[in-house]
C-alpha cells in the first residue's frame, strides 16, 4: 500500500462517496429494526386469484410487531388455529378458531418408510365432493415459521370421501380408500390401508383460564439522568396542534407518557394517575401523554384517554419522526439499543431538560416524590440532578457533536441546529 501527499490527494469518487454513506446508514441504524410495528393481516380467498383483507374482522389485527405465524389444530376440533410470534410483547399469542359452520374437514399424517420418516415433500391428493384438493408436506414454511406437518382438508359439504393418492418422497404412489369426513387418519407407506387416530383434544381449553396475575410495579426501570439532556426541539405533536414543541411546555414539570391501545399495563398505569390526579395536579406536573398507534387508531386513543379523565387539549401522537429522534436522545443517555416498552414516560424539568425516564409502568408514589425532588434543583444547572441520590465525583459531558451528526443525517435541522450550539457552548468553555 502506498499513501499519497496532501497535494497528490484528490476527491474521492461518486460511487465511494455512495458506499460510504450507505455504510454509515448501516451503523446509524445498527440494533434498530428495518420493518417494525408490522400489524398482522388475514385475507379472504375470494377466488380467481382476488383476496380480501379481513384482518378487524378476524381480530387478528394486532399493533405488535409480527414475525411469524403458524398454522396448527391446537384442539384437535378440525377448525385449524393460529400460533403467532411478535417481536414485541405479546411475544406469543395462541388463536383459537371458534367458528361454527365450517363444513365437514379431513386430517392425515403422514408416515414415510422408505425415504424420511416425516415424509417431507409427500403430496397428498383427496377427491371429496367433485373436488379434488393437494397438500405438501414441508418442513418449513414462511418466515422463521414451521406449521403443523399434519395434512388438514376442508372439504366443506362433501358427505364421503372417494379416495386419497399420496405419492411418496421416493417417487412412489399410493391409493388409500374407506375414509370418513370429519375424521382423522394416519397412513403408513406401504401400508394400502388407512389407520383412524382418535381426537385429542386440549383438556387445558375446558378449564376456566387462571387467575390474572398480579402486575408488579418493581420491574419498572427507572433512570436518572447525572447530567440533564436538553429537549427543547423534540417534536411532539398533540391532536390540536400539529406543530408543538417540548420548548412550549416550559414554566412546569412535565412528564410525556408514550403509551398504546392495546397495552394492559398503560391502563393500568392511567387508573393510578387517575386517582391520584388531585396530588398530580397540586405538585405543578403536567401530564401529556402520546400515542403510539397509527393514525387512524387515534380516535380510539382520544376515547380511552377520556375514560380516565385525562386532558385531552395537552394529549398527542408518537410519529415516526418523533421515535426516530427518541431513540437518538435515548441512546446518548443509556448507550446501546435501549429499546421502548410501552409504557415510557419521560419527566422533564421546567426548562424542558430530560431528568429522569421510567421504562415501564410508574407509580404516582415514585412519580410525585421525584416530582418533589425536582422543585428543589436549579433548571439553569445541568449538573444539579437531586434525582440520582447520590454525590457527583466527576461531571458527564454530554456528546452533542455526535448529535448533532445524527440529526443532520435524520434532517431534523432544528434539533442539529439546538445541539451544534451547545457543542460550540462546550469548546468555548461555556456550561
Amino acid at each position: 500500500m502506498t499513501s499519497q501527499s496532501p497535494a497528490e490527494q484528490t476527491e474521492a469518487p461518486d460511487d465511494y462517496k455512495q458506499a460510504w454513506a450507505s455504510i454509515q446508514h448501516m451503523v446509524f441504524f445498527e440494533g434498530m429494526s428495518w420493518s417494525g410495528r408490522e400489524q398482522n393481516r388475514l385475507f379472504l380467498n375470494l377466488g380467481n386469484m382476488e383476496f380480501a383483507d379481513v384482518s378487524s374482522v378476524g381480530t387478528i389485527d394486532f399493533a405488535g410487531d409480527g414475525r411469524a405465524a403458524a398454522v396448527v389444530d391446537w384442539d384437535d376440533d378440525g377448525r385449524l388455529d393460529l400460533v403467532l410470534k411478535n417481536r414485541t410483547a405479546p411475544r406469543l399469542q395462541v388463536l383459537r378458531n371458534l367458528a361454527s359452520g365450517g363444513g365437514a374437514w379431513l386430517k392425515l399424517d403422514l408416515v414415510g418408510t422408505a425415504g424420511n420418516r416425516d415424509a417431507v415433500g409427500a403430496r397428498a391428493t383427496v377427491e371429496a365432493g367433485g373436488v379434488r384438493q393437494g397438500r405438501t408436506v414441508y418442513a418449513g414454511e414462511g418466515y422463521l415459521a414451521q406449521s403443523s406437518k399434519r395434512l388438514h382438508f376442508g372439504l366443506g359439504a362433501a358427505e364421503s370421501v372417494d379416495a386419497v393418492t399420496v405419492r411418496w418422497p421416493n417417487g412412489d404412489r399410493e391409493r388409500f380408500t374407506g375414509l370418513e369426513p370429519s375424521r382423522r387418519y394416519r397412513l403408513v407407506q406401504g401400508s394400502g390401508a388407512p389407520a383412524a387416530v382418535e381426537a385429542r383434544p386440549a383438556a387445558a381449553f375446558d378449564r376456566p383460564p387462571p387467575a390474572a396475575p398480579r402486575l408488579n410495579a418493581s420491574g419498572v426501570s427507572r433512570i436518572a439522568l447525572v447530567e440533564k439532556l436538553p429537549i427543547p426541539y423534540l417534536e411532539i405533536p398533540a391532536f390540536a396542534k400539529q406543530d408543538r414543541y417540548v420548548g412550549d411546555l416550559q414554566g412546569r414539570p412535565v412528564l410525556l407518557n408514550l403509551w398504546g391501545n392495546t397495552c394492559q399495563n398503560c391502563l393500568v398505569e392511567f387508573a393510578g394517575f387517575q386517582q391520584a390526579k388531585a396530588a398530580i395536579d397540586a405538585s405543578g406536573l403536567r401530564l401529556v401523554t402520546l400515542n403510539t398507534d397509527p393514525a387512524d387508531q387515534h380516535e380510539r386513543a382520544r376515547s380511552i384517554l377520556a375514560r380516565f379523565g385525562l386532558d385531552d387539549a395537552d394529549a398527542g401522537y408518537a410519529d415516526e419522526q418523533f421515535l426516530t429522534a427518541f431513540e437518538v436522545l435515548l441512546r446518548e443517555v443509556v448507550g446501546g439499543n435501549f429499546g421502548t416498552p410501552l409504557p415510557t414516560s419521560l419527566l422533564l424539568d421546567s426548562a424542558g431538560s430530560l431528568v429522569a425516564v421510567y421504562r415501564g409502568r410508574v407509580e404516582p408514589e415514585v412519580l410525585l416524590r421525584d416530582v418533589e425532588l425536582l422543585k428543589r434543583m436549579d433548571p439553569a444547572d445541568p449538573s444539579d440532578t437531586k434525582l440520582s441520590f447520590g454525590g457527583r465525583v466527576f461531571r458527564k459531558t454530554r456528546d452533542y457533536a455526535s448529535l448533532v451528526e445524527q440529526f443532520e443525517q435524520l434532517g431534523l435541522s432544528e434539533m442539529a441546529g439546538f445541539y451544534r450550539q451547545g457543542m460550540q457552548a462546550q469548546q468555548g468553555g461555556g456550561r
